[in-house]
């Protein structure tokens, strides 16, 4: 939840320091994952991997729309908060 927490403090409103933002969020999680177990670990594990798309859409290595992804962390954010009892 610390690098998700971060993530937001530190996204800003520009393409460049989201995308910094993401890719920090992508290694704090990796990071956090090798902690967790079951199904808090799985649930960690595509947030990472997602904050990996949403640098890429955002940084133009992938071309394309950065919302979805957005959207797809948003949902597993509310599932991550559900297994581990935070809001």
């Amino acid at each position: 939840m610390t690098a998700l927490t971060a993530y937001r403090r530190n996204a800003g409103t520009s393409r460049s320091s989201q995308a910094a933002a993401a890719r920090q969020t992508y290694q704090d999680l990796m990071g956090a994952g090798l902690d967790a177990q079951g199904v808090v670990q799985t649930t960690i594990s595509q947030l990472a991997r997602k904050f990996q798309e949403l640098n890429f859409r955002l940084t133009g290595m992938v071309v394309a729309d950065p919302d979805p992804v957005i959207a797809d962390i948003n949902t597993d954010l509310r599932e991550l908060q559900g297994l581990c009892g935070s809001t």
